[in-house]
């Protein structure tokens, strides 16, 4: 996407999580004056982070999140009041309504990259993110953390940046999720959570079973001149599959490559995703694309046939279940899809 570099993250494969039994309570305000406290797992926590088994010991107190959607996937789990402070959200990316008051609480570390000054003035000892989802070569890394005593966890979706993987799945998201909270000790209590999210998409499945008619479709993105655009290992790539589609850019092996307008015009998309986010916003992407010459043959042009999601619809995170409800019950309304909007509770897990 336009705002991220090269997105690097982790295929993560649970190997032992701890769920700490504790009830759930009203969130506090985070206080960054005391002391951060120590306290570990027992047996320690390892689970593969692109490739690598990653072991944590501690369970993090002080986290910091970069991007929207890992903000999201992050207070989705109820693990607000250990959030020290969130980076990567500019005015350009919303945030769910749900959550607004989860991050006035909390300091915003920069809206477009992060700082190791800034991660050590929070007291930071876990931060959340990916390679182009704050993670970058020569600033911040899971290996310069690690150097300052401070662990991290990579996204799933970008570890197509440093190693092959098969496919992409809504399911990516969730074990991300399932492994966040391994690792902040929570699993038991925030399983309901997830295992709802699953029972979506095994819905979405039985109400698909046995679609035939694929329409085409192109996600964009961002760009004039070149368009950014999902390839086969972006999560709107996982959407497409449950919702009965077909990405027109699905042979680009990347997360969210630049395709090119000439090949839109031969592969004739049916239906376009505008991605929500900076500027223009989708009214401007859908103009801009209405008097583009010559796109005016393109079927999805022609009929008018436009669908919009958000930066955090279109990353993963939690809302990636219902977004691709949305997309197939405007895709296949014959089907009458069920669409289960994402309830972020407001209260934290312990």
């Amino acid at each position: 996407m336009a705002m991220r570099a090269n997105l690097l993250t982790a295929c993560i494969v649970p190997l032992a999580l701890l769920a700490a039994a504790c009830s759930e309570r009203q969130a506090p305000a985070p206080s960054q004056s005391a002391a951060v406290p120590v306290l570990r797992h027992e047996p320690a926590v390892v689970v593969d982070v692109c490739g690598q088994p990653t072991r944590y010991d501690r369970v993090p107190q002080r986290a910091v999140t970069y991007d929207v959607n890992i903000a999201e996937m992050f207070l989705f789990l109820g693990l607000g009041d250990r959030l020290a402070g969130y980076a990567g959200i500019p005015s350009q990316k919303a945030a769910s309504p749900q959550l607004a008051a989860w991050l006035e609480r909390v300091p915003d570390l920069l809206a477009q990259g992060l700082e190791m000054e800034a991660l050590l003035s929070q007291q930071a000892d876990f931060v959340f993110g990916g390679w182009s989802y704050g993670f970058r070569p020569g600033g911040v890394t899971p290996q310069r953390l690690a150097d300052h005593g401070i662990d991290s966890y990579v996204l799933s979706e970008s570890c197509i940046r440093v190693q092959q993987r098969e496919r992409v799945a809504l399911d990516d998201a969730l074990k991300d999720m399932e492994n966040v909270a391994g690792i902040f000790g929570v699993e038991r209590q925030v399983r309901p959570r997830i295992d709802g999210l699953r029972a979506s998409i095994a819905q979405l499945r039985q109400q698909m079973h046995g679609v035939e008619q694929r329409p085409r479709v192109f996600v964009y993105d961002s760009g004039e001149r070149i368009p950014t655009t999902a390839g086969r290992f972006g999560m709107p790539q996982a959407m497409l599959d449950e919702a009965g589609a077909v990405n027109i850019f699905a042979d680009l092996p990347s997360n969210w490559p630049q395709g090119n307008w000439e090949d839109v015009v031969q592969r004739d998309p049916e239906w376009i995703v505008i991605v929500d986010y900076g500027t223009p916003n989708a009214r401007g992407k859908i103009d801009f694309l209405l008097q583009k010459k010559e796109l005016e043959a393109v079927s999805a042009i022609r009929q008018r046939r436009f669908f919009v999601m958000s930066y955090a619809e279109a990353t993963p995170g939690p809302r990636n279940v219902e977004t691709a409800q949305r997309l197939a019950a405007a895709l296949h309304p014959e089907r009458h899809i069920t669409v289960a909007p994402v309830q972020f509770s407001k209260e934290v897990v312990h």
